[in-house]
Formats: structure tokens, C-alpha cells, sequence
């Protein structure tokens, strides 16, 4: 039973862009494979490479958003969280959205109360 979780976890794993990186004042920022075993969890799955879920985009942005804070800005960590799950960042941005507007639906409130990181304005 043990190995079939591990198997599992490397596949979900596997399905990242490992070599995602960024970019902000000549030095690089990444989320290691090791880093990203700390979101894995049955809901934060895919659907496919390019269709990552949106509790796994959210799981995502939080985790980088706590990593980088004062480091990166907000669109750096955007970007990064993007080329992870092999997605544009407006699609990322969606995501976000849907996911905030479904849990103030579902569970009342305002997407703001949801939203893994609102836009700054």
C-alpha cells in the first residue's frame, strides 16, 4: 500500500515543469520538487499536464506566496506558479478566481474572503 502512495506521488509530481523558475533582480527563484511534496494531497490533483485543479492551483500560490514574501512581487510569484503547472498566468489568474467565487457560492461570504492572493490594484 505504501509504494502504491509513492507511486502516486511521483507521478503527481512528475507532472510539474520541475525547471520552472524566475527572474527578479539578477537572481533566480525556484520551488523544488521536494518543496512541492509539502501541497501533495488527493485534492490537489490534475486533470491532465496542463489542466492542474484549481485546489492545486490555490495549494500552489499560498505555498509561494509564504516562501516569497518581501522577496518577489506578487506577478514574479504568478509567473513562477505558472511555468510549475504548465499554464499561462492568466490562466493561473482564473483559476484563482473560480476557485474564490465557488467557496463564497458554496460555503458564503465574498471571493475575497476565498481568494488565494488578490491582484494588487
Amino acid at each position: 500500500m505504501e509504494k502504491d502512495k509513492e507511486e502516486k506521488t511521483d507521478e503527481w509530481l512528475n507532472t510539474f515543469n520541475s525547471k520552472a523558475s524566475v527572474k527578479y533582480n539578477n537572481k533566480e527563484y525556484r520551488i523544488t520538487v521536494n518543496e512541492l511534496k509539502s501541497i501533495y494531497s488527493p485534492m490537489n490533483y490534475w486533470h491532465h499536464r496542463t489542466d492542474p485543479s484549481s485546489w492545486l492551483c490555490e495549494a500552489l500560490v499560498n505555498f509561494a506566496r509564504r516562501k516569497f514574501t518581501k522577496k518577489i512581487p506578487r506577478k514574479e510569484v504568478i509567473l513562477l506558479c505558472a511555468g510549475l503547472l504548465n499554464i499561462t498566468p492568466e490562466k493561473l489568474e482564473s483559476s484563482l478566481d473560480w476557485n474564490a467565487n465557488y467557496m463564497a457560492w458554496h460555503d458564503g461570504g465574498t471571493p475575497e474572503d476565498y481568494h488565494a492572493w488578490l491582484k494588487e490594484e
